[in-house]
């Protein structure tokens, strides 16, 4: 597409670097070039990251109309011309593989969970009691149940269960070395209630902290905040901006690990409950908190210091206050 929005040149061409690149290559003179997010996406932006001046990765379009690769390239490349698409992080950089490692053990966790109903649903079907902590560590207990069709099914439920046990403990072990050959996530298991796992999530997600201005544009990313939806000056509620759903979840669950000693978060956590705070209220404040955190620690390079947090914090309402 030109400057001035007229398609000079269209072609479908088979999924490969060389074919890709053979077609890249062909249109000549300074380029941008744009495509949406997607299963390949990361592999086409390194691919190509080279071959244009500018290389962007865009959310999907949303439309209610007649949809397909014709009418979506066309789109793609008008919205590109306008600067006017919705883009996705990418870079070329080994952090970025982390999200692989990432979705692969939240989608084995998922599978656990289902595992786990299912062999509770079985008990449950003949009123034996399954909420013993130890339930899933004692296979023996299917010896109760009073059929020999259940307890085969049992059985099977109870050996998957080991051997997804058996892969969960082999994604901990590279989280756990991954705290010794980065950096980044060795920095952030500094913060109280980040342990090797989340700290994985969190550098595999936001890759580099300098992709954010402040502490807010992290809030709206990791969707903490909600946004005044507005016009002609009235207010139609709030609403999340579109951001990581991970991130939010990381933020949220470190709150209770971070709370459960003497840190400032305890401390910020008791502050807004006396104040008259309810318990969600303060859990998503302490959330944000721990966000802020986590960018000022990953920007600076300097561990976590507890005290440096607490005096930072009353330096900062001081100012206010004289304000």
């Amino acid at each position: 597409m030109s400057q001035r929005g007229k398609v000079l040149m269209k072609k479908r061409v088979e999924t490969s670097e060389a074919n890709i690149l053979e077609f890249v290559r062909s249109v000549k003179g300074k380029k941008e070039l744009a495509f949406e997010e997607g299963v390949m996406s990361q592999w086409l932006y390194v691919t190509l990251k080279n071959e244009a001046e500018a290389v962007k990765v865009c959310q999907p379009a949303e439309r209610a109309g007649p949809k397909n690769d014709d009418i979506d390239s066309v789109e793609i490349a008008d919205l590109l011309r306008v600067g006017r698409l919705k883009l996705v992080f990418h870079e070329d950089s080994e952090l970025m593989n982390l999200r692989t490692l990432i979705s692969g053990y939240r989608d084995l966790m998922d599978v656990m969970t289902q595992e786990k109903n299912r062999l509770k649903a079985l008990f449950r079907h003949v009123a034996i009691p399954t909420d013993d902590v130890k339930f899933y560590r004692t296979p023996q207990i299917m010896l109760q149940l009073p059929t020999d069709t259940q307890k085969y099914v049992a059985c099977t439920l109870f050996e998957q269960l080991d051997i997804l046990e058996e892969q969960r403990l082999g994604y901990l072990e590279r989280f756990e070395s991954n705290v010794k050959d980065y950096k980044a996530i060795k920095l952030l298991t500094s913060i109280p209630g980040i342990g090797p796992i989340r700290a994985n999530q969190i550098v595999g997600i936001m890759v580099t902290p300098f992709r954010f201005a402040d502490k807010y544009h992290l809030y709206s990313y990791a969707m903490l905040i909600k946004h005044n939806k507005e016009s002609d000056g009235k207010s139609y509620g709030k609403k999340r901006a579109n951001g990581q759903p991970v991130l939010k979840e990381v933020f949220r669950s470190a709150v209770f690990g971070a709370t459960k000693s003497d840190t400032a978060f305890k401390r910020k956590y008791d502050a807004m409950r006396a104040a008259g705070a309810d318990d969600r209220a303060a859990r998503r404040a302490v959330a944000r908190m721990m966000a802020a955190t986590v960018l000022a620690v990953w920007k600076t390079g300097k561990k976590y210091e507890d005290k440096y947090k607490e005096v930072t914090r009353r330096r900062h309402q001081k100012r206010h206050s004289e304000t």
